[in-house]
């Protein structure tokens, strides 16, 4: 009996011993990982604000690749959720709950316990192609959990986190800037006419498929009539001071632009200035000035940033758009005008030859 005894007081103090210098514990905690990556910082942002992509670089997600999933709202802005079960990870949610620019993201994490934590990643520029990451956790752990502190390091976690993104995100190819991605929708839009016009004799080129409807030549002519007028109306925007407040009005999405451009299902009558000769179109000479606006266009664009076109405004038939948006209108009206030229190709009396 007094061995008994013993052995529970002995017990007793083994369990008290912890629960008693649990109270000398901070309930605080926090971890985190810093990497430098090889990336310009928008591009790093643009990769961590979206929750799910930490499937790619956490150490928790890797340790449960069969981790079940469930999201509400959208990824990559305020108040979206995701939520995990995992038997290996535990259950939990993380919602973001402030994006600051390019800066920072903060998150709520609630695990099932205690006080939700507060995750976060913080970026710093360190030269236009390098940005410091930092990755972290912050919160406070219920008594007695608090002791579990004194032999978990979530640092090594973090610091693994930060490593495994480091090598994501250099091993990715950069998407292409705004400028760039305009660039190549010229390009792609010129190619188009051209190839939709070469090797067309000049009764071909000619042929009108009604009394009221355009030839080959007078649709390459139209477009390049019409270019320098569009790029008039682009300048005038450019000269404008920068009007971020209106950003909000914008509604339509560049793709929204580039759909509403090329719907041959609604006609549009050109003005007197932009409406083509009825006779003697030198296709190659108005293909050649339309490069060269192009290109014109191109360097004048090549003197603003991809923020400084998005934060100018200006108002169109239908609605307001960025000037990023407004300068995909010009290679968007010869996409527009290359369909009506392939309609004029298919019309069962376009001549053989």
């Amino acid at each position: 009996m007094k061995l008994l005894k013993k052995i529970l007081i002995a017990l007793l103090i083994l369990i008290a011993i912890p629960l008693i210098a649990a109270l000398f514990v901070s309930k605080h905690f926090k971890a985190q990982g810093t990497a430098t990556i090889g990336k310009p910082k928008q591009e790093v942002f643009d990769y961590i604000k979206n929750v799910s992509n930490q499937r790619d670089f956490s150490v928790w997600f890797k340790m449960d690749p069969d981790i079940k999933t469930t999201s509400e709202g959208t990824d990559g802005t305020e108040g979206y959720v995701l939520k995990w079960e995992s038997d290996k990870v535990g259950n939990g949610s993380q919602t973001i709950t402030k994006i600051a620019a390019t800066d920072s993201v903060l998150s709520r994490l609630d695990f099932g316990f205690g006080e939700p934590a507060q995750g976060y990643f913080k970026l710093k520029e360190i030269t236009p192609d390098e940005t410091e990451v930092t990755w972290g956790i912050s919160g406070k752990s219920p008594y007695p959990w608090n002791l579990v502190s004194l032999f978990m390091d979530m640092n090594k976690d973090f610091e693994k986190g930060t490593q495994n993104l480091k090598e994501v995100l250099e091993a990715m190819e950069s998407p292409k800037s705004g400028k760039e991605k305009l660039a190549a929708y010229y390009a792609e839009t010129y190619a188009n006419l051209v190839k939709s016009v070469e090797g067309l004799s000049e009764t071909q080129l000619n042929f009108k498929p009604g009394k009221d409807r355009w030839s080959v030549a007078q649709c390459v002519e139209h477009i390049a009539l019409t270019a320098p007028e569009l790029f008039g109306y682009l300048k005038k925007a450019l000269d404008a001071p920068e009007t971020p407040s209106r950003k909000g009005e914008v509604k339509m999405t560049d793709e929204d632009i580039i759909k509403a451009m090329t719907n041959r299902e609604h006609k549009a009558k050109a003005s007197g200035n932009m409406l083509p000769a009825q006779s003697h179109i030198d296709v190659k000479a108005r293909l050649e000035q339309l490069k060269k606006q192009n290109d014109e266009i191109l360097a004048y664009l090549g003197g603003f940033s991809d923020e400084s076109l998005r934060n100018r405004v200006t108002d169109a038939p239908f609605g307001a758009v960025d000037t990023y948006q407004f300068a995909l209108f010009i290679p968007g009206h010869t996409a527009r005008h290359t369909l009506q030229i392939e309609e004029v190709k298919s019309d069962p009396a376009f001549p053989k030859n």
